[in-house]
């Protein structure tokens, strides 16, 4: 069999197995890789379980020893999102034929439907993001274990992707691991997500955005409406804490010509219960900040001088009398660490938090503020607050030039050689790449402190992280609508194309290894 047809046989296998994120299917594609993987000769395969994991899932991995130790990971993910996007297609998502003699029929984009009828495409869940890029580095993989040359090659295929990257963060320990067993030298690693064309050039990517999830949880004063001017709406104050910040460029991140999306506000509750003619005592928010350059520290730092001039504005236009201090959640903790029994409490609100999780009953943001709340309320503290701290999942921005390696430069110049492509710095899609490298300078107990569930509900390695520093390219097929009804590969860049050039990655780093 050509390997292209390989390619398209294998991905085919992978999108009629419904892998959705965040669900036991997830495990359907696991036992799937490793068999596929188990049955190669020259191979060494295996799952390492996710510790703590609801749904019991795995990090999926083949690993061919080269002539020598210089190593090429190829990344993919296994699970999808859902397919509610689908309609009255939905049972048909996993389908690709089914799939594409129905979109014919209902499809009305003249882009689409030209593609579509162009025979150049293949349709389905997954056949994009990122089943596509998964087939091909398995065809290459299965090729190579063949014949293996001087490169070590390692395949690592990941869940919850689309999720909270659970199998990222658990595979940080799982390359730290192969590479003391073996004795490898991480040169690159590919990770294959669909990419875009642009000026009919494939977009690859060496870098990767970084996202915080910062909650905002405000307590005023509660007071019958009737005596408005006593008291402190938290709500009002957090309507301005989000005024001064959503979507304001001037708070988005930058590298050169490249920019982050601003700040989105992406969840707002009063914590009010019930009805009554009052103000209520407390609201919260979550924003999303995404960035290239600055640290947790950083995001945390505007955040509280943005929330320091919304409570001061917000206060002088009600003419109140009343103060209001702005905190991060390490000084909250710091604060409520002098009382009698509160680190026992503490640990078991936690753990609490964590079983709610696993039940699948809340979720980060709503625990974080379920432990904000909680710990005010063990103080006693009445007065108006505004407490900021950070929600999981949290992705470090990855920047593979910043390693300043010569020979991975060397790469980027031999595919440029073979293929029509341009190389952007950062993809703003967010990637599990964000685990990869690590600026040196970044301060881990800055996030810690403040990422309130960091510990057995959520937690990396993040020694492991910055001790391998592994260069990367985010480089895949051409493909389109993600996570759309009209997901699509393009069948000659999935087959053909991504193929030639993992081989080429392969080589380049057998040739020049040390």
């Amino acid at each position: 069999m050509e390997r292209n047809e390989r390619v398209m046989e294998l991905l085919r296998q992978m999108i009629a197995i419904d892998s959705e994120t965040d669900t036991d299917k997830e495990r359907d594609m696991e036992r799937y890789l490793q068999k596929t993987l188990s049955e190669m000769e020259h191979v060494t395969s295996g799952m390492i379980h996710i510790p703590d994991d609801v749904h019991d899932r795995s990090v999926v991995y083949g690993f061919v020893q080269g002539r020598k130790k210089d190593t090429v990971i190829f990344l993919n993910h296994h699970d999808v999102v859902g397919v509610d996007p689908y309609g009255i297609l939905r049972d048909e998502a996993f389908s690709p034929d089914v799939l594409l003699d129905d979109l014919l029929k209902y499809e009305t984009n003249e882009e689409v439907l030209c593609d579509l009828q162009s025979g150049q495409w293949l349709v389905g869940r997954g056949s994009c993001d990122m089943k596509g890029g998964a087939a091909a580095q398995l065809a290459v993989f299965e090729a190579y274990a063949a014949h293996p040359g001087d490169a070590s090659l390692l395949y690592i295929s990941l869940p919850d992707e689309e999720s909270y990257s659970a199998g990222m963060r658990a595979a940080v320990t799982v390359l730290k691991e192969l590479r003391a067993s073996y004795g490898l030298t991480y040169r690159v690693l590919v990770n294959s997500e669909p990419n875009e064309m642009a000026d009919g050039k494939l977009v690859s990517y060496t870098g990767s955005v970084g996202k915080l999830l910062p909650v905002v949880v405000v307590q005023g004063k509660s007071v019958h409406i009737g005596n408005y001017q006593q008291g402190v709406n938290p709500i009002g104050v957090m309507s301005q804490i989000i005024a001064e910040t959503e979507g304001d460029m001037s708070l988005a991140d930058s590298w050169g010509e490249e920019s982050t999306p601003p700040p989105a506000w992406i969840y707002l509750r009063d914590r009010k219960e019930h009805y009554d003619v009052s103000l209520p005592q407390r609201a919260a928010a979550c924003a999303n900040f995404m960035t290239y350059q600055k640290t947790p520290e950083d995001v945390m730092y505007l955040l509280m001088n943005a929330a320091r001039h919304a409570v001061e504005k917000m206060l002088s236009r009600v003419d109140s009398a009343q103060s209001m201090e702005v905190i991060s959640g390490a000084e909250l903790l710091k604060r409520a660490s002098v009382y009698p029994g509160f680190d026992v409490f503490y640990e078991t609100v936690k753990n609490n938090c964590f079983v709610a999780l696993q039940k699948g009953e809340s979720t980060y943001a709503q625990e974080t503020i379920r432990l904000i709340e909680e710990t005010i309320n063990f103080t006693g503290m009445t007065e108006p607050l505004v407490v900021i701290a950070f929600v999981p999942p949290y992705y470090p921005a990855a920047d593979s030039t910043m390693l300043q390696d010569e020979r991975f430069d060397g790469l980027l110049r031999e595919i440029g050689g073979m293929t029509d492509i341009t190389f952007k710095h950062y993809f703003n899609g967010i990637s599990d790449c964000s685990y990869c490298c690590v600026a040196p300078d970044l301060n881990e107990y800055i996030l810690e402190d403040n990422l309130l569930l960091w510990g057995k509900a959520y937690s990396f390695d993040f020694s492991a992280m910055a001790e391998m520093q592994i260069p990367f390219i985010l480089l895949g097929p051409w493909g389109k609508d993600l996570h759309e009804r009209t997901e699509r590969v393009h069948i000659g860049s999935v087959s053909k194309e991504l193929p030639a050039i993992l081989d080429a990655i392969v080589e380049y780093v057998g040739k020049t290894a040390e």
